[in-house]
């Protein structure tokens, strides 16, 4: 047996809502509790300031006893208004009779949905099947408690939190009681809040998050059934609106269960969901087990198994290996929580001697190790910070100048010489690279060019699928020039690439930076952060980097901000950040690697400037949000 009925949780700025506190707080039947994020309070749980949205919430279910029949999570600003003859707190306890899986009330102002407006339908029923509703108001039954909570925190905007909440309760939809006998109204509405501020890029992070989750979604075929094109199915409101519809066109009303009901069933969820989905691994778990931190001891059992389980070979794969590799760590932990792919793929990346690493494994060219074996090496790229700078006689005085792309651009900041020329020989920057091989004298000729890449081109045409390898289009062809192309493709046909590509696990995504500026990231590296990469497997005795600061630390507002202006001028647009390349590679993936695995190797020297940034709190802080962000689910080509 429960002690009381329910307990209703808030979150506050400063002070719990003065009608709140009347209505619920030391009553037969209920509990009060709230804690605040702007101000301490002498009754709240705890003072929480700089935590969003979701994160108060699972704070406050996770600081409150288990033992209420149900949770309400209310917003502060919520104005209730009673329809019938019973207070607020006594409708609430007469409609929690019906022992719903989540019972919530009729929205009425300032709350954008349909239903408001709709006096029809709501003068037409007590009660209603309506799912979706907003969050500023839920109440929901303590078997259910480990199911909803943690909320989503992967995307970062909180109205992912109440999307995800949303579709969570597809599983329950018959018991997710909507009732009419109180309105309620919102009472404040934050100009500044982003959803409201933009509504836009809310809307992509809630797609990004359906498209995460989606793959677990096992009721694909009423989407299908609805859905006028493909596009749909990428829409997060879409499923909200099928199955909205498919309620009211069918008038279902919501069921009462009896009292003892435990609605986590997982052969009942299981029918909507797969449970093996990184979103849903810990539900099972007692909630205080599902925010379990990864202490030293967690993390050494990890690295225990990812240094038997991962080897070089093992990450040469076309398809994800950490699926199966964080599943392995998951299915010998029992006695922990499970890992996510992202904590996974972290402490990989951050383990001490780590032998399986591409830096100590990669020999797909013996020439270019014995060339630079003992060497002390120069890497130029062409980032704007080194004008001014005035060293290229530093760099002159290198044993090896790796330069990427073939053009000198002033010589004073950035030297004169190219050893080694570094391109992804992709159609804009190819043809530069031929043109200055065919013009350059036979003592200046380049000793090799890296390529990174795996394709070329699209053949017989752009659209049609079938991609040219670099080796192929290009391996001979240089042979004529007398220049080796240094590459990654081995004879078996794999890539030692696709190893790089796993360690670091790009991800495509938007960054808000600042208001109104924004990063577009692909799902990729860079083919000079791939070169770095590349040339640091070698047996150099030094790798200094010069001109690469991760296009200005991936916050890109224009053309200066990625590339030398000289670089622009002689690469044209087709180069530049007006050209195809406008969607920047995943730069914090590749900053990420860098701190975690260059910046560990001692021949790896980065200019003074860009590692100060490197280590700058700025981007701490951006790389916190990011490991939120989950994997997506993908193949590298």
């Amino acid at each position: 047996m429960k002690t009381k009925r329910l307990c209703v949780l808030q979150v506050a700025p400063s002070n719990p809502n003065k009608d709140h506190v009347k209505y619920f707080k030391n009553k037969d039947n209920c509990d009060f509790f709230f804690v605040t994020h702007d101000k301490n309070h002498p009754d709240a749980l705890r003072y929480c300031p700089d935590t969003t949205w979701s994160e108060t919430r699972d704070l406050l279910v996770e600081l409150v006893d288990k033992d209420y029949d149900y949770y309400a999570l209310i917003d502060y600003d919520y104005i209730l208004r009673p329809q019938r003859d019973l207070g607020v707190l006594e409708q609430i306890v007469d409609d929690l009779e019906m022992n719903p899986a989540v019972l919530t009330y009729y929205p009425g102002k300032n709350l954008e949905t349909p239903y408001a407006t709709d006096l029809e339908y709501f003068n037409s029923r007590d009660y209603s099947c309506i799912p979706f509703t907003h969050f500023g108001l839920k109440i929901i039954h303590h078997s259910l408690i480990k199911w909803f909570f943690p909320l989503c925190r992967e995307f970062s905007v909180n109205v992912d939190s109440c999307h995800m909440f949303n579709i969570q309760e597809i599983p329950f939809l018959k018991n997710v009681v909507c009732s009419h006998k109180i309105i309620y109204d919102n009472g404040v509405s934050d100009p500044n809040a982003i959803y409201n501020k933009d509504g836009a890029y809310s809307k992509y992070k809630m797609d990004e998050m359906w498209k995460w989750i989606s793959s677990s979604f096992k009721m694909d075929r009423i989407l299908s059934i609805h859905m006028s094109s493909p596009k749909d199915l990428e829409d997060s409101l879409f499923i909200k609106k099928c199955f909205v519809n498919l309620l009211r066109s069918k008038n279902i009303a919501p069921e009462t269960s009896p009292r003892d009901i435990d609605y986590f069933d997982e052969e009942r969820i299981g029918k909507v969901f797969d449970l093996s989905h990184q979103f849903f691994i810990n539900k099972g778990k007692d909630i205080k087990d599902q925010f379990m931190v990864l202490d030293s001891s967690f993390v050494i059992e990890i690295e225990e198994i990812l240094r038997r389980e991962v080897t070089f070979q093992r990450l040469k794969t076309k398809t994800n290996p950490w699926l199966l590799i964080s599943k392995v760590i998951n299915e010998e932990l029992t006695h922990r929580r499970n890992i996510t792919m992202n904590e996974c793929l972290e402490i990989y990346q951050k383990m001490d001697n780590n032998q399986s690493l591409f830096i100590k494994n990669a020999k797909t060219n013996p020439d270019l190790w014995d060339y630079l074996k003992d060497k002390r090496v120069a890497f130029v790229g062409p980032a704007s910070y080194l004008s001014g700078k005035g060293k290229g006689k530093l760099i002159d005085s290198y044993d090896v100048v790796v330069r990427i792309q073939p053009e000198i651009w002033d010589t004073n900041d950035y030297g004169t010489r190219t050893d080694i020329i570094q391109s992804c020989l992709n159609s804009a920057y190819s043809p530069k690279v031929v043109r200055y091989l065919e013009n350059v004298s036979d003592k200046n000729k380049p000793k090799f060019i890296i390529c990174n890449d795996t394709v070329a081109r699209e053949i017989p045409h752009p659209g049609s699928g079938n991609w040219l390898s670099v080796v192929r289009e290009y391996n001979d062809y240089l042979k004529d020039y007398g220049v080796p192309l240094a590459h990654l493709e081995n004879e078996d046909g794999t890539w030692e690439r696709w190893a790089l590509y796993w360690e670091l696990y790009a991800k495509p995504h938007i960054e808000k930076v600042k208001d109104d500026l924004y990063t577009y990231y692909s799902g990729n590296f860079n083919s000079g952060y791939g070169a770095l990469n590349h040339v640091l497997s070698c047996p150099v005795k030094e790798l200094a980097v010069f001109g690469v600061d991760f296009y200005n630390l991936g916050v890109v507002r224009n053309m200066e901000d990625k590339y030398n202006p000289a670089y622009i001028q002689a690469q044209g647009r087709d180069g530049t950040y007006l050209g195809p390349d406008t969607m920047l590679h995943d730069q914090i993936s590749q900053m990420m690697h860098c701190i975690n695995i260059l910046e560990k190797d001692p021949r790896f020297k980065l200019d003074k400037e860009v590692k100060t940034r490197l280590y700058g709190k700025e981007l701490e802080e951006r790389i916190n949000k990011f490991k939120k962000l989950p994997k997506v689910l993908h193949t590298t080509q």
